[in-house]
């Protein structure tokens, strides 16, 4: 067994992903490793790339832009207070984009939250956690909050 020298932490804004972040935090100090935080966004699914927004700092970006920077200042402020080796932000489909920013940045554990869902809303939804969990080239550790009732 390897030691534990990197930490991937997906985050996705939700309590459940603040929780798991801190988690990692926790393991992190434990086996004096880096964290490095992960946000994947994904592009509209209903406008391409070639549709203009107008705003008046800046005559014409592309939706994709306006959206990656949207993503970047809201990992910026949930990672406030929080102490990280580096931030990543990708786009794409989250658990296909998780995996291979762990594989091909070489860390040695990735840390998420998962929402628990059962039934309909995890046949719906799907679980990016569980994706992950089955094509991750490292272990992956899974935090889940309880349910509230």
């Amino acid at each position: 067994m390897s030691k534990i020298q990197r930490i991937l932490v997906p985050v996705d804004f939700s309590e459940t992903s603040k929780k798991a972040l801190e988690y990692a935090y926790f393991i992190a100090n434990r086996f004096d490793a880096k964290l490095d935080v992960l946000h994947v966004w994904r592009p509209s699914e209903y406008a391409g790339d070639a549709m203009v927004v107008l705003t008046r700092s800046e005559p014409e970006l592309t939706l994709s832009t306006v959206l990656r920077n949207h993503a970047d200042q809201q990992l910026s402020v949930f990672l406030q207070g929080v102490p990280h080796s580096k931030q990543l932000l990708e786009s794409g489909e989250p658990a296909q984009v998780i995996a291979k920013v762990a594989g091909e940045g070489g860390y040695d554990l990735v840390i998420m939250g998962t929402h628990g869902r059962t039934g309909l809303s995890h046949v719906m939804m799907g679980s990016v956690a569980e994706k992950v969990v089955r094509m991750a080239p490292c272990p992956v550790l899974t935090y889940r909050t309880p349910e509230k009732k």
